[in-house]
C-alpha cells in the first residue's frame, strides 16, 4: 500500500499541466463613420506626398474628381498647384494621364479665376506618350468648351493642334486633335474656322476609322458653333453613308440632317439621271430612310430618329414610306387591315371552292410604279418590323411627329400603328397607343382596328390599360357597331379589373360626348328602355349601369332628341349624379363659376394686415386676433380653390405664432412643473411640427418667409432649450449644440445689415461672447430674449405658391372583409396615389400606422413614380408591405403617404416619428395575421 502511495506521489509530481489563458484578446470590430466625401477626399489629394507611389496618386485623384464640382475656389487653386508640382515629377504615362484630366477638370470648373494665364503656361509641356498627349487634348478642349478664351490663346490652341496632328502618326492624337481644334471655331474668327473646315475635310478620307469618326464630328462641332457648312460637301457625306464603320456613317447621317436644314431647297442630282433633280431635304430624307436598313442597331436607331426632326418633305417621299409594293410580279399587296377592310365594305366572302379565288387582283402597269427613291419606300415599315427595341421605338416617335401636321399620311399610317398594338414589348404598345392619341384629331377607328385595339385592354399592366382608356378618350369611332364594342369591352373590363373604375368612368364620359349621333340608336338598347312596358328601375350603384347613365347622359347634352327617350327614373338619377359625381355629369343649367382673384387675395392681405398690428396688443386680445384669422383663412381656402395652398401656408404660420405666444406667455415654461409640464411639452412637439411642414410641404414662399421660417426655426429651437435646461432634468448638450450651428449658419447666409434688422439675432450675437458656454448661461441669455422679441407676421403671401399634397384612390378604405394574411410573411396592399407639388421625391414615404403605435416606413420604388399627363405631378402606382405578429382580431392599419426629412435612419436611433410630415389623410384598412397552422 505504502509502494503505491508512493508511486502516485511520483506521478502527480512529474506530470505536467497546461493551463489556457483566460485573459486572451477577443477580436473587436471598430466601425468608423467616414467623413463626407467633400470634405475627405480634397484634404487626401492636398496631403500626398512628392514621393508618393503611382498607385495612392490614382486613387487619390479618382476620389478628387468624383466631386470637384462640390469644392471651394480655394481648395481649387491649391489642387491645381498640387497637380502640376506632381506632374512635374511623375514619369509614369499613367499616373501622368490620370493627373491631366484632373488639371483639365480643375480649370472647366466656373470657381477658378485667371484660366487663361494657367492654360498659356501649360502649353510648353512636351509629352513622348500618345496616351498623356490625348489627355491633354482632351482637357484643353473640355476647358475651351467651359470658358469664352481670348483669341491669342485660341491661336496658341489651334498652332498646337495642327502640330500634332502634322507630327504625330498616331490615330489617337489625330482624333483628339481634330476635336479640339472643332472646339476652337466661331463666327468671329474666320481664319481658324476656314482652316478647321479644311483640316476636317482632309482627314475625312483618313486610313482610321477613328480618324474618319471625329473628322465628321468636328465638322458637325463647327455647324452647331455658328460657322454655315458648304453645299459642294454634300457628295463626301452621301459617300460616307457607305463607310464600313459605323461611327462614320452615324456621323454623316446626323451631317446631312444638319444640311437638309440649313439649304432645304438646293437642288441636287439624282443618282443615275443627271437630267433630273430633287430638292436637298427630298434627297436627305431618302437616304436616311435607306439607312434604316443598315446592319447596326446603333445607324437604324438614329436614322428612324433623325427621319421624324425633317420639316419641309414633299407629301409623295413621305408617303413612300409606308408604301409596301411588291416589285416581283407587278402586283398590289395589301396588309391584312386592308383586305379585311375591303371584304366589309363589299360584302362578299372567299368560297374555299377555288384556289386563290381572294387573291390581289390588281395589275400595276410598270410605268405606273412610282419608284421616287428606292430608300424611302417602305422605311417606316422595315422600322416598325425590326428586330431591336430602340429602332422600333424611335420609328413610332417619328411616324408620330410627321403624322400630328399631316392628316393623309396620319391616316395612312393607322393600320400600321395599331398593327404594334400585337408588340411582345410594353414600351413599344405604350408608344404605339401614344401615339394613336397624339394624331387622334386625324383619323377614324373602324372596326376591324377597334379588334385589335380592345385586345390589349386584356392587358396586366395598369398603366397600359389607362394609356388606351385615354386613347378612347380621344379618338373618333367611325360606326355604331364599333361604339357599341367599345361599350361592351370596356363593362367587361371593369368587371375583370374594379381598380380601373375613375379611369373607365371619364373614359364614358368622352364617349358621349364625342359621339352623340352614335349613342342615339343604342339609348334604348343600353338602358333597355321598353316602348310599351316599365322595366324595374336600375340599381344606381351598379358600377355597369353608371357607366352606361354616364354615357347617354353626356351624349344627351349634344342631342337635343335623347332626353325624350329617358325614362323618369332615369332623370332622377340625372340629378343625383349631379351632385355625386359633378365632374362627370354636365350640368345644363348651372354655369361655370368666374375665379375670382382680386377681390379673395385682397382679403387674405387684409387678415395678413390685422395679424401684424395684433402684434402691439396684450397677449390675451394678440391670441384671440389670432384664433379669428386662423379660422377665416381656414374657410377662405375651402371657399376659393385658387387661393388654398396660400390660405393653407398662412394659417399654418399663424397657427405657430399663437402657440409660441402660449408657450412663452405661460409663467411655468421656464420652470419645472408637474401641472403645466405636459401641456408645454405637447405645445412644443407640436410648435416642431409645424416648422417642418413650412419648411417642407410649401414652394415658391418667396425669400421674405423664407427668412421668416428660419427665425421660426431658430426661436423654435431656443424654446426647447430654455425648456430643456430650466424645467427638466435631461441633458441639453445636444439641443445647444444644434441651436449654435443653426445660428452661425444663418448668420453666414445674411448680410449685417440683415442681421441688424432683427433683434432676435442681435441679442444672441451679443449674448454669446463666451467661446465655450455652457446650456444653463445660453438658456438664462435666451429666455429674456425670446419674451421681448415675437415671432414677426407675414407681410404677404405669394399667390403662385404650392403646397405639396397626395390623394390616395386606392385602397379606398372602410371595407367590411379584413385582409388576412399569415403572421410573420408579408402582405401587399395595392396603392393608386397622386402626388402634386414636391420637389424632392427622394423624401416621399409610404407610411403605415400599427394598432401597437408604431410606424413602418418604406421606399418606393424609383419606376413606380410616374410623371402624369399634366405635367404637375406623379402618379404612384405601388404595393405597400406589411408584415407583423398574430393578432387575436382585426385591426385597421393606416395608410398614408408621408415626406422623411430625418436623412439616414441608419446613423442613429430615429424610431421617434419627430421628422415626419403627413401629406395626406390616411386611409384605414382592416388587416387581421393570421397564426400560422400546424400539422397533425
Amino acid at each position: 500500500m505504502a509502494a503505491k502511495l508512493k508511486k502516485r506521489a511520483l506521478a502527480e509530481y512529474q506530470s505536467q499541466v497546461l493551463v489556457e489563458d483566460k485573459t486572451e484578446k477577443t477580436k473587436r470590430l471598430k466601425l468608423v463613420i467616414r467623413k463626407e466625401s467633400s470634405e475627405q477626399e480634397p484634404e487626401s489629394i492636398l496631403s500626398l506626398d512628392p514621393e508618393a507611389s503611382g498607385k495612392d496618386i490614382i486613387k487619390n485623384i479618382v476620389g478628387f474628381t468624383c466631386n470637384v464640382s462640390n469644392l471651394s475656389a480655394e481648395t481649387l487653386a491649391s489642387a491645381l498647384k498640387k497637380i502640376i508640382e506632381l506632374l512635374a515629377k511623375e514619369k509614369d504615362a499613367c499616373v501622368r494621364v490620370k493627373l491631366v484630366l484632373a488639371w483639365g477638370e480643375v480649370l472647366s470648373q466656373d470657381k477658378v479665376e485667371d484660366v487663361s494665364t494657367k492654360v498659356d503656361e501649360m502649353l510648353t509641356v512636351t509629352e513622348d506618350s500618345s496616351k498623356v498627349t490625348g489627355a491633354w487634348l482632351v482637357s484643353l478642349k473640355k476647358i475651351a468648351m467651359k470658358h469664352n478664351l481670348n483669341k491669342a490663346l485660341k491661336q496658341k490652341l489651334f498652332s498646337a493642334g495642327s502640330t500634332l496632328l502634322h507630327s504625330t502618326p498616331h490615330p489617337l492624337v489625330h482624333s483628339k486633335s481634330l476635336g479640339l481644334m472643332a472646339c476652337l471655331v466661331s463666327p468671329d474668327l474666320p481664319t481658324i474656322s476656314s482652316q478647321v473646315l479644311e483640316l476636317c475635310g482632309s482627314y475625312s478620307m483618313s486610313q482610321d476609322a477613328r480618324v474618319r469618326t471625329a473628322a465628321f464630328h468636328g465638322l458637325l462641332t463647327i455647324h452647331k458653333r455658328g460657322v454655315k457648312l458648304d453645299v459642294s460637301m454634300y457628295p463626301t457625306f452621301c459617300t460616307a453613308l457607305t463607310d464600313d464603320y459605323e461611327g462614320v456613317r452615324c456621323e454623316a447621317l446626323k451631317l446631312l440632317s444638319a444640311l437638309a436644314e440649313t439649304e432645304p431647297e438646293f437642288q441636287v442630282e439624282v443618282e443615275g439621271d443627271a437630267s433630273e433633280s430633287n430638292r436637298l431635304v427630298d434627297d436627305v430624307f431618302s437616304r436616311t430612310c435607306q439607312a434604316i436598313n443598315d446592319v447596326r442597331e446603333q445607324v437604324r436607331g438614329l436614322a428612324a430618329k433623325l427621319i421624324g426632326n425633317m420639316k419641309g418633305v414633299s407629301q409623295v417621299f413621305l408617303e413612300q414610306t409606308l408604301d409596301k409594293k411588291l416589285m416581283s410580279n407587278m402586283r398590289l399587296k395589301k396588309s391584312a387591315h386592308e383586305r379585311m377592310n375591303n371584304l366589309i365594305s363589299s360584302g362578299d366572302w372567299s368560297s374555299g371552292k377555288k384556289w386563290a379565288d381572294d387573291a390581289p387582283k390588281e395589275h400595276l402597269e410598270a410605268d405606273q410604279v412610282n419608284l421616287v427613291a428606292l430608300g424611302s419606300c417602305g422605311a417606316f415599315v422595315h422600322g416598325l418590323e425590326d428586330e431591336c427595341l430602340s429602332v422600333r421605338v424611335a420609328t413610332v416617335d417619328s411616324l408620330t411627329k410627321l403624322a400630328i401636321g399631316n392628316q393623309d399620311l396620319a391616316f395612312i399610317a393607322l393600320d400600321f400603328l395599331v398593327d404594334m398594338f400585337n408588340d411582345e414589348i410594353e414600351q413599344v404598345r405604350l408608344k404605339a397607343i401614344e401615339s394613336l392619341t397624339a394624331i387622334a384629331r386625324h383619323i377614324k377607328l373602324h372596326a376591324h382596328q377597334l379588334e385589335v385595339i380592345l385586345g390589349a385592354l386584356d392587358d396586366f399592366s395598369t398603366l397600359l390599360r389607362e394609356k388606351l382608356h385615354i386613347m378612347l378618350q380621344a379618338c373618333t369611332i367611325a360606326t355604331k357597331d364599333g361604339l357599341k364594342n367599345v361599350i361592351q369591352k370596356l363593362l367587361a373590363n371593369l368587371k375583370r379589373y374594379p381598380q380601373d373604375r375613375r379611369s373607365i368612368l371619364v373614359t364614358f364620359k368622352h364617349l358621349g360626348s364625342n359621339h352623340p349621333d352614335l349613342t342615339l340608336p343604342l339609348v334604348t338598347t343600353l338602358l333597355e328602355i321598353h316602348p310599351y312596358f316599365d322595366k324595374q328601375e336600375n340599381d344606381i350603384e351598379d358600377p355597369s349601369y353608371l357607366c352606361t347613365l354616364i354615357l347617354v347622359l353626356n351624349a344627351a347634352q349634344h342631342c337635343p332628341t335623347l332626353p325624350m327617350l329617358l325614362d323618369s327614373h332615369t332623370n332622377r338619377h340625372h340629378s343625383y349624379l349631379q351632385d355625386t359625381f359633378p365632374h362627370l355629369i354636365p350640368s345644363s343649367t348651372s354655369t361655370p363659376k368666374a375665379v375670382i382673384t382680386s377681390q379673395t387675395s385682397e382679403f387674405l392681405n387684409s387678415v395678413l394686415t390685422r395679424v401684424s398690428l395684433a402684434a402691439k396688443m396684450s397677449s390675451s386680445r394678440s391670441l384671440s386676433v389670432l384664433q379669428t384669422s386662423i379660422t377665416e383663412l381656414t374657410r377662405l381656402a375651402n371657399i376659393e380653390p385658387s387661393l388654398g395652398d396660400p390660405s393653407s401656408f398662412a394659417r399654418t404660420y399663424i397657427e405657430g405664432q399663437s402657440l409660441y405666444l402660449r408657450i412663452v406667455g405661460d409663467p411655468s415654461w421656464a420652470q419645472a412643473s408637474l401641472q403645466h409640464g405636459p401641456v408645454i411639452r405637447s405645445n412644443i412637439s407640436t410648435l416642431q411640427g409645424i416648422v417642418l411642414k413650412l419648411h417642407s410641404m410649401f414652394s415658391n414662399i418667396g425669400a421674405e418667409n423664407q427668412f421668416l421660417i428660419r427665425m421660426l426655426k431658430l426661436k423654435v429651437m431656443a424654446v426647447n432649450l430654455v425648456y430643456i435646461v430650466c424645467g427638466s432634468n435631461k441633458s441639453a448638450l445636444s439641443l445647444t449644440e444644434a441651436f449654435m450651428k443653426e445660428f452661425e449658419i444663418i448668420s453666414k447666409e445674411i448680410s449685417e445689415a440683415d442681421i441688424a434688422k432683427e433683434p432676435f439675432l442681435v441679442g444672441v450675437l451679443m449674448s454669446l461672447t463666451i467661446p465655450e458656454a455652457k446650456p444653463g448661461y445660453i438658456a438664462r441669455k435666451l429666455k429674456p430674449l425670446l419674451i421681448s422679441n415675437p415671432l414677426v407676421g407675414l407681410e404677404s403671401v405669394p399667390l403662385a405658391l404650392a403646397m405639396a399634397r397626395a390623394t390616395i384612390h386606392e385602397p379606398t378604405g372602410g371595407q367590411e372583409t379584413p385582409l388576412k394574411y399569415m403572421a410573420g410573411l408579408v402582405l401587399g396592399i395595392p396603392m393608386d396615389c397622386e402626388v402634386h407639388n414636391i420637389t424632392n421625391t427622394d423624401l416621399l414615404r409610404i407610411c403605415i400606422f400599427t394598432g401597437d403605435q408604431q410606424n413602418h416606413l418604406s421606399i418606393p420604388r424609383r419606376g413606380d413614380l410616374v410623371p402624369l399627363p399634366t405635367g404637375s405631378g406623379y402618379r404612384l402606382l405601388t404595393t405597400a408591405l406589411l408584415s407583423h405578429q398574430v393578432w387575436s382580431e382585426p385591426l385597421d392599419v393606416e395608410v398614408s403617404l408621408v415626406l422623411d426629412l430625418s436623412g439616414d435612419r441608419r446613423q442613429e436611433n430615429k424610431s421617434k416619428q419627430d421628422n415626419i410630415v403627413h401629406i395626406c389623410k390616411p386611409v384605414k384598412v382592416s388587416v387581421l395575421p393570421k397564426p400560422v397552422r400546424r400539422g397533425i
